[in-house]
């Protein structure tokens, strides 16, 4: 009898078993909306700075393509390479300009020897496009001891041999005035901004910009 009845409770308690591993395995609906909400609010914030790395990453690398192509202009300079036919000792430059729009710039050579860009039927070499909602934010100049003047609209830096020095030369819309040094700001389509120091003695530096 004991055996029979000890048979009897075991085959009932198989019978139920797989119900009760079922009730125990997987989600409720409120712990799967919990769990889909988190990692939604997980993935946000990833993308989120995903995409603010990879803005500040293309920043940078749109910095360093400017600051190359002034050395690119630099070393013309002082190795007296001819464009256009220019003299040997010819200067090479590069030259913003506002009004022509606050995503390109040009390189240039001097070739009637003026130090300056005076005409892009004779003297222009190379058009320079910033990328797609990146742009120059401004041109700044020292102005007293510790401040900058950023109402700038047309810059011009040319090199010449035989020194590395660079002649910097801006405009606010009326005639160009030199200075020792000229910060060149640009800016992400998110706002953030990097500048190309650009200093009289052939300097050329990355650096963030604070206003």
């Amino acid at each position: 009898m004991y055996l029979s009845s000890l048979s009897s409770f075991m085959i009932q308690l198989y019978k139920k078993a797989p119900n009760i591993f079922r009730s125990q395995i997987g989600f409720t609906v409120i712990e799967l909306i919990v769990v889909v909400g988190i990692l939604g609010v997980v993935s946000s914030i990833t993308l989120t700075s995903y995409s603010k790395f990879g803005g500040q990453i293309l920043l940078r690398n749109l910095a360093y393509d400017v600051a190359l192509s002034i050395r690119q202009a630099q070393v013309y300079g002082i190795s007296a390479r001819s464009f256009l036919g220019a003299q040997f000792a010819s200067g090479h430059g590069v030259y913003f300009d506002f009004a022509e729009g606050n995503n390109t710039f040009v390189a240039y050579t001097d070739t009637d020897n003026n130090n300056f860009y005076t005409s892009a039927g004779t003297e222009w070499v190379e058009t320079f496009s910033i990328g797609p909602g990146y742009f120059i934010d401004r041109l700044c100049v020292p102005s007293g001891s510790s401040s900058e003047n950023c109402a700038i609209t047309s810059l011009d830096i040319l090199f010449k041999r035989p020194e590395p020095d660079a002649i910097i030369r801006a405009s606010v819309g009326g005639g160009f005035t030199q200075y020792d040094r000229v910060r060149i700001v640009l800016a992400s389509p998110r706002g953030s901004t990097l500048s190309v120091l650009v200093e009289s003695t052939g300097q050329i530096s990355i650096q963030r910009y604070a206003e």
